[in-house]
């Protein structure tokens, strides 16, 4: 299957359309369950979704990634990836409706259980979607990624999931939500049928899908460690609240704790997606290319920390009316957790526009050493901080920490491996800690102000919490069109011919300000 040159700007823009509707879509589904079931539902679905989650990596084995970035890709190895992803799903799903007594005894939990037999079909709808998800994000087919997850969006969680919990049905209804948006998804990508999945009862041989599990296996192993180490937090705090119930809260502290990583994350899984799915994709057809692909790491560096530097300052200094808003009232104590989790935000951004180069220039086995350090160290640090009493907050800060540890690690390493100067790494950064520096006192004047959102009595004072988030929300835009205006390259690359398409939407002086 010949492939074609990666169409970047077409390409990103409809996939960003695709993952922030995705991330709005599940904000608003979680904003309004949050008003509609427990911590403690919440928190028992986190570690039901984390368990699922560890497996499911491996029940593909990195098929879908060797779709996506091998070079020559035919038919048989199409029919390879199709049949044994499906011959993996059931297994996997046999596997997990036997071991989940076993992982719900370990975290007494009965309802435990139940779920996680109940997600387990999710391995069989995984499987059946792989292949044309596959083979979409590898022709870049963005826009009917988009449509399709839109449908299944709306109709799973919005639909099927919120009607579920108006009718009472508490934590099953995150559970119908899930299932019926798998559903719905791999429907319809099967229903689009992209090229190359349309012949796929045909004949195989070991020898096909061989070739295809050397990149996959190692893909996987880099997979697992990279979701292990955003989720054994999750699981630490989990364990221990079970163990310690009397003193914790058990599983409505998870809940808080999950809840606050989870605000964190949506930054993150706007960026993993694009990663994940453009870059990815577009990165692997660049792989011979040192150049090129270089000049895509630079530009993506720029513009992540264009938008990431400063909005992430916003959300660690009001992060408690985050909290409040997103969540409801009742997760008001979350807001120091999810304080300490938003320092990190940047530096995750710009690891995980690291992982996609790693993993589109098969530079897996070095990546995964600092990935396995990585998570060696964040477990022990959040257990530890448990032990000593110091609660979920104290998880956060182990968390943040090594994530700083990462990022220096990562590219110390990465860097010299591309050939990628460390002058050209800061300057493609700068507009971003320029954006820290000037947004700070903005900040510190709206957080001076003193709005009393929360009542004597303990209500919310909607009118002026919102006053509050609108003087953020605008000063953040002032200080990005700032910084665009300074620094045209971190939204077109230095392209003057796409400047001067984005440019005429602009007032006439600001055009003329921005070409200088």
């Amino acid at each position: 299957m010949r492939r074609k040159p990666p169409a970047f700007a077409t390409s990103i823009r409809w996939q960003s359309v695709n993952v922030v509707s995705q991330v709005l879509l599940q904000l608003v589904f979680i904003m309004l369950l949050a008003r509609l079931i427990s911590k403690a539902d919440f928190g028992v679905m986190s570690i039901a979704l984390v368990v699922v989650g560890f497996i499911e990596i491996f029940a593909q084995i990195g098929i879908g990634p060797s779709l996506i970035q091998r070079k020559n890709l035919q038919p048989e190895n199409i029919r390879a990836a199709f049949h044994f992803s499906l011959a993996l799903g059931g297994v996997f799903f046999a596997m997990m409706y036997v071991a989940a007594p076993w992982v719900g005894a370990w975290f007494n939990s009965d309802t435990l259980t139940e779920v996680l037999r109940w997600i387990a079909f999710s391995f069989i709808l995984s499987s059946i979607a792989l292949v044309p998800r596959s083979l979409l994000i590898r022709q870049m087919q963005f826009k009917r990624l988009f449509l399709a997850a839109l449908f299944s969006m709306a109709l799973g969680n919005l639909g099927i999931g919120l009607g579920l919990a108006y009718a009472g049905y508490g934590i099953w209804a995150y559970v119908g939500a899930l299932l019926s948006q798998n559903a719905l998804l791999g429907l319809a990508y099967w229903i689009i049928r992209p090229d190359g999945s349309r012949q796929i009862w045909g004949a195989w041989s070991w020898p096909d899908l061989r070739s295809m599990l050397v990149y996959g296996g190692k893909s996987t192993v880099f997979n697992w460690l990279n979701y292990t180490s955003t989720k054994v937090d999750t699981l630490i705090v989990g364990e221990f609240n079970q163990s310690h119930a009397a003193s914790t809260g058990g599983w409505s502290s998870t809940g808080v704790y999950d809840r606050s990583a989870h605000l964190m994350s949506l930054p993150i899984t706007i960026l993993g997606k694009l990663g994940d799915s453009v870059l990815f994709s577009g990165m692997s057809a660049l792989q011979s290319d040192a150049k090129a692909l270089n000049r895509v790491l630079v530009r993506g560096l720029g513009l992540i920390a264009w938008v990431i530097f400063p909005g992430s300052l916003a959300l660690a200094w009001f992060s408690t009316e985050v909290a409040v808003i997103l969540l409801g009232e009742e997760y008001i104590e979350a807001g120091s957790v999810v304080r300490v989790l938003f320092l990190g935000v940047g530096f995750r951004s710009l690891i995980k526009l690291a992982d996609a180069v790693v993993r589109a220039t098969d530079r897996l086995v070095p990546a995964i050493a600092i990935k396995s350090l990585y998570l060696i160290g964040l477990s022990g640090s959040a257990w530890w901080t448990m032990q000593q009493g110091f609660g979920i907050e104290g998880v956060a800060w182990a968390v943040t920490g090594c994530t700083l540890l990462q990022f220096v690690v990562y590219f110390s390493w990465m860097t010299p491996a591309l050939k990628l100067p460390w002058n050209t790494f800061f300057r493609s950064i700068a507009p971003g800690l320029s954006g820290l520096i000037l947004a700070a006192p903005g900040y510190w004047v709206i957080g001076s102000f003193g709005f009393e959102w929360i009542d004597q009595d303990g209500t919310l004072v909607a009118w002026a919490l919102g006053v509050q988030v609108a003087l953020v929300v605008c000063w953040s835009i002032l200080v990005w069109t700032i910084l665009a205006m300074r620094n045209p390259a971190v939204l077109d690359g230095g392209d003057e011919e796409l400047r001067t398409k984005w440019t005429a939407y602009l007032p006439k002086w600001s055009q003329k300000l921005i070409r200088k």
